[in-house]
């Protein structure tokens, strides 16, 4: 068994951006991610309600791109969430995001350049010369800043480099994307917003069980010596009767099903991050290290997802943004 502070550290790891569960959805946006690169695409939009994974996914699928176009292909990843609308902000965030020591030196003009100068360079070092940027909450973004990210392409684009920008945030960017449709910004939907996918959390009963799947594989932490499988670690008197988390699916699903009936939560979908917290809460609790029974029913399973915020969350409307 693992002490206390080493469950801690269990909990710290299972929410931490290293541990990903390739959901199908996941799984789904790589293939697209990967068929936009391989086409040479400009960009695209990648939207969804907060908290279903999108940030993850990205992560997950940089790290995938890296193994089928080459570990030293440059991707970047730039989060707008504290984002102001000036040409030296952007130019500033972005030589962050590329790793640059001078990310706030001299002016504008001379950040852009520098920004310029390293794109070119990391893309050179690379087979396909190219070069790939999530920005993260993008719906923040506003129309000058996209004018400065196509001037930045054309200047890529004179050096033979592609630049890729995956737009990546909540409804509200299909919504800005619509927006700049309308008025007839071609220059910005064109380059970055034409391909779109829509990113969404658990829908069915099989995408539930692959993520219970991967909740099985054994894993390895600090502070532990050997492989950690949950349901051996929580449920050890199950385990050895043969079951797994995968062998929750059935009371899981349908505690998820009893709980959107009964509080009439419209969503189609299940946040990951409510899946998981749920997850974390009924084996923490019901486990060997608390309550110690068995193995969990759908009782403790529906008791574990109102724990969870998911009940609070959903019926109030705080994850059902427009789109």
């Amino acid at each position: 068994m693992i002490d206390e502070i080493d469950i801690l550290e269990l909990e710290r790891y299972l929410f931490s951006i290293n541990y990903t569960i390739p959901t199908k959805q996941i799984l789904d946006l790589k293939k697209v991610v990967e068929e936009w690169v391989s086409r040479s695409n400009c960009g695209a939009i990648i939207y969804g309600r907060p908290r279903i994974g999108k940030t993850r996914a990205i992560k997950y699928i940089s790290d995938n791109l890296r193994k089928k176009f080459g570990e030293e292909l440059p991707i970047y990843v730039y989060n707008a969430t504290s984002h102001t609308v000036t040409d030296k902000v952007l130019y500033s965030e972005l030589l962050k995001a590329v790793g640059h020591i001078d990310a706030h030196k001299g002016t504008a003009s001379q950040m852009k350049e520098r920004l310029i100068n390293r794109m070119i360079i990391d893309a050179m070092d690379t087979k396909y010369r190219r070069v790939v940027l999530f920005i993260d909450e993008a719906y923040l973004l506003t129309e000058k800043d996209f004018i400065w990210l196509i001037d930045i392409y054309n200047n890529l684009n004179q050096s033979d480099i592609l630049f890729t920008v995956f737009l990546v945030g909540s409804n509200e960017l299909k919504q800005l994307k619509n927006v700049f449709v309308r008025a007839k910004k071609a220059q910005i939907v064109g380059r970055f917003m034409v391909d779109e996918f829509n990113f969404k959390g658990i829908q069915t009963k099989a995408d539930m069980q692959i993520c219970l799947a991967s909740l099985d594989k054994p894993f390895n932490i600090k502070g532990y010596s050997g492989d950690i499988i949950l349901s051996k670690i929580f449920f050890p008197l199950a385990y050895s009767d043969g079951y797994s988390m995968t062998s929750f699916i059935d009371d899981i699903w349908d505690a998820f099903i009893e709980v959107t009936a009964k509080y009439n939560i419209m969503d189609a979908d299940i946040p990951m991050k409510f899946f998981m917290d749920t997850i974390i809460n009924c084996i923490k609790y019901y486990g060997v290290y608390e309550k110690k029974i068995y193995m969990p029913s759908k009782s403790e399973w529906e008791k574990s997802i109102i724990k969870a915020g998911f009940v609070s969350a959903e019926s109030v409307g705080t994850f059902n943004n427009v789109g």
